[in-house]
């Protein structure tokens, strides 16, 4: 499964925080896994929790937890936790030494891969708007499993370079944040004109570094996303 990143993609990632990379996964492959997925979920050996459950105590079960998101955002959305574990497909993934290259030759320290989740995302209406994920590194690789054709379907959303941002622009954002009430790294001084939406079929890798601000796209009523996502944090 492992693929050579070019250096543009490499160049893309560095400068614009993100990388859109086509047919890394074959539309039969993508397809597989998730019929597999869908029948895992229907086990009785399969850990369910709702609510707010802390993302380190559920990623450091030795067993498949989804938390099954309620309240103001996300709600609907179905965060597969150690999927790894049952399903060579989803380890395949997380263990790609191409992914691996990409993001280690466009950082100026070293990462890895840390957790792989699925994200079910099932007529989720309400998301969390642009926003960083930390400040400090990291990056995520998201593998589409299914169509996302357009913005009804809860495409990935960021606005590119928005990653190098300064300690100053940091810092006053924390300070606007705090005043209102919000999360400090909620996206203040932005144009979300300048945002690009990850509409794109089933098998498309999406490489950003989670400095930018992004969001999930909210969904329209009937509309599914499926997708694997691998975060990558600091080795050191």
């Amino acid at each position: 499964m492992a693929f050579t990143p070019s250096q543009s993609q490499i160049n893309e990632l560095e400068e614009q925080g993100i990388v859109i990379i086509d047919d890394y996964l074959s539309a039969e492959k993508c397809d597989a896994l998730k019929n597999e997925i869908d029948e895992l979920l229907e086990r009785d050996s399969v850990a369910w929790e709702t609510g707010s459950v802390g993302y380190s105590e559920l990623a450091g079960r030795d067993e498949v937890v989804v938390n099954e998101r309620s309240g103001e955002n996300d709600d609907g959305m179905l965060d597969i936790f150690n999927i790894d574990l049952d399903i060579q497909a989803v380890d395949d993934i997380k263990t790609d030494s191409g992914i691996n290259k990409l993001i280690n030759e466009a950082s100026s320290e070293p990462f890895s891969p840390d957790n792989i989740n699925v994200y079910y995302n099932r007529e989720v209406t309400d998301t969390r708007d642009f926003h960083a994920d930390t400040y400090s590194g990291q990056f995520k690789a998201f593998v589409y499993l299914t169509d996302v054709s357009d913005k009804s379907y809860g495409p990935f959303s960021y606005i590119p370079g928005t990653h190098k941002t300064s300690t100053v622009k940091q810092k006053s954002t924390s300070l606007v944040n705090n005043v209102k009430g919000d999360p400090s790294t909620d996206a203040v001084f932005y144009d979300e004109d300048e945002a690009i939406y990850c509409t794109a079929p089933k098998g498309t890798l999406i490489v950003a570094n989670q400095a930018g601000y992004h969001r999930g796209t909210p969904q329209e009523k009937g509309h599914t996303r499926v997708l694997v996502n691998t975060s990558y944090t600091p080795s050191n």
